[in-house]
């Protein structure tokens, strides 16, 4: 995998309360992810997004990692890079990974950016159509982070090499 840095998030629902329970990185060509066991401040659950990512609040006190760990990691792992991480829904993963740091008092070292900046118009529109054929594909579970960016990688990927001369 090349020097493309993404992230991908998925939360406990789109509300203004809402907030990370999985994150899922691709940093210097490895992936890394987390459930996140929710803090005590944390209370919006929405059954529709639990529907979409299949993630339920017993899995995250059971198998997730606290808000701080998270945090840390995602810092630890962005390091070794310029600090940018691509996401195909960047305003909402940049409100979470907010939301995220906010909790534990931390400072993300990280910026989120649009993968459309990495398109020309027409481009993006490519690779919107190819994220949705594999998401479409079944070798992909979507919404679901780690596959999430796996799919956005490989989309990438195939837009990428087509749009070169």
């Amino acid at each position: 995998m090349n020097n493309l840095n993404l992230i991908d998030i998925e939360a406990s629902g789109l509300h203004r309360d809402s907030y990370p329970i999985e994150i899922a990185i691709l940093v210097n060509g490895k992936i890394l992810s987390w459930l996140i066991t929710p803090e005590k401040s944390w209370s919006h659950w929405d059954v529709a997004a639990e529907a979409l990512h299949g993630i339920s609040r017993e899995q995250l006190s059971k198998h997730g990692q606290a808000a701080r760990y998270v945090a840390d990691a995602i810092n630890g792992a962005v390091a070794r890079t310029n600090g940018l991480l691509y996401s195909d829904a960047a305003a909402w993963d940049a409100e979470w990974i907010n939301t995220l740091y906010d909790a534990v008092g931390a400072l993300p070292q990280l910026h989120i950016l649009p993968l459309s900046d990495l398109f020309s118009e027409a481009g993006y529109r490519l690779f919107e159509q190819q994220r949705d054929a594999l998401a479409r594909s079944g070798h992909y579970r979507r919404h679901r982070a780690v596959q999430d960016v796996k799919m956005i990688y490989a989309a990438y990927t195939a837009v990428t090499k087509t749009e070169q001369p």
